[in-house]
């Protein structure tokens, strides 16, 4: 069952009658106040749902993970200088490239797959793996990374 279309173009219209589709400068100064979805419309909305602000910790780890893949793009270049090999395959090759592509790809990538887990932060992966424990979870994971970086370097030195 569809709504009729006066319907359906005085739900966009907000109070003033202005379309809420277009942009305006309340929009702008709204998403700076934060007056942005924070929770679903809807009660059982709550699992599988976009919102528009998902708070200070999934913030929190997102910058610190991407802090983590800093150190490591530059643990792994001294670590190449001082005699170590890379594993991995495409890195390797980046690095034989060239340096500085080595770290965009790596540091692009590594924000691509953030942005796209911290859009899905309220989904489930295979219906009980929640994306917001994968986030939290990479954080202790790319730590024990940069600590074991961190000790090679200490025996090679």
């Amino acid at each position: 069952m569809s709504m009729p279309p006066d319907l359906i173009n005085e739900e966009i219209e907000d109070q003033r009658g202005e379309d809420r589709r277009k942009p305006s400068m309340k929009t702008l100064l709204g998403a700076l106040r934060h007056q942005r979805r924070r929770v679903p419309r809807r009660e059982h909305d709550h699992l599988d749902s976009y919102t528009d602000w998902y708070g200070h910790w999934p913030f929190a780890a997102t910058l610190i993970i991407i802090l983590l893949c800093f150190a490591d793009a530059f643990l792994t270049i001294v670590l190449l200088s001082k005699g170590a090999v890379e594993l991995n395959v495409l890195m390797d090759w980046l690095i034989q490239k060239d340096v500085y592509t080595f770290a965009v790809v790596k540091m692009s990538m590594t924000g691509l797959a953030l942005i796209v887990l911290v859009m899905h932060f309220n989904f489930r992966i295979y219906r009980f793996i929640a994306v917001r424990y994968l986030i939290y979870a990479l954080v202790p994971m790319y730590s024990l990374l940069i600590y074991h970086e961190l000790t090679m370097l200490a025996n090679i030195g």
